[in-house]
């Protein structure tokens, strides 16, 4: 049923309604949960990140500050949820890559059960332009995808 529980999150207030809302329901069904962080990395303006050697980033951090954040963000998040639920086995993973894209196979790859994730994320400009992230989880999922607001 829902044994195996995905729980992307990305830093918002929406991620961690979605992190309480996965630990009580995982809490319920002796379920597993896995945090998944996914860094953007890309060539765009939109993002400012990069990911090939040798390019000049356009704006924002560097890759490797975008992973120290992400897993500083996670180590917190993991934190937070042993001390609420530490009953429950939690695990964490980072990736790189198109977050929708990456929730989506480690949910498929895996065999998770469920996504339980935020509406929106910390990108309001750049989800305008390119689509919410838990839109395109919703529709591209072969699971169960619940979208906490």
């Amino acid at each position: 049923m829902n044994d195996k529980i995905l729980v992307p999150l990305d830093g918002s207030k929406y991620a961690d309604k979605a992190l309480h809302w996965a630990l009580d329901l995982a809490d319920k069904y002796d379920a597993s949960i896995e945090l998944l962080t996914v860094i953007p990395i890309t060539e765009t303006f939109m993002t400012g990140t990069y990911s090939t050697p040798g390019k000049i980033p356009l704006l924002g951090p560097s890759v490797d500050e975008l992973k120290e954040r992400a897993e500083k963000m996670l180590e917190e998040a993991l934190q937070r949820a042993e001390k609420s639920k530490s009953n429950l086995k939690i695990s964490t993973k980072i990736l790189e890559g198109r977050p929708s894209d990456k929730i989506v196979e480690t949910a498929k790859e895996e065999g998770f059960d469920l996504i339980v994730m935020g509406s929106r994320g910390l990108h309001g400009v750049k989800e305008f332009f390119l689509g919410s992230v838990s839109d395109r989880v919703a529709d591209e999922a072969t699971c169960t995808v619940v979208i906490v607001k």
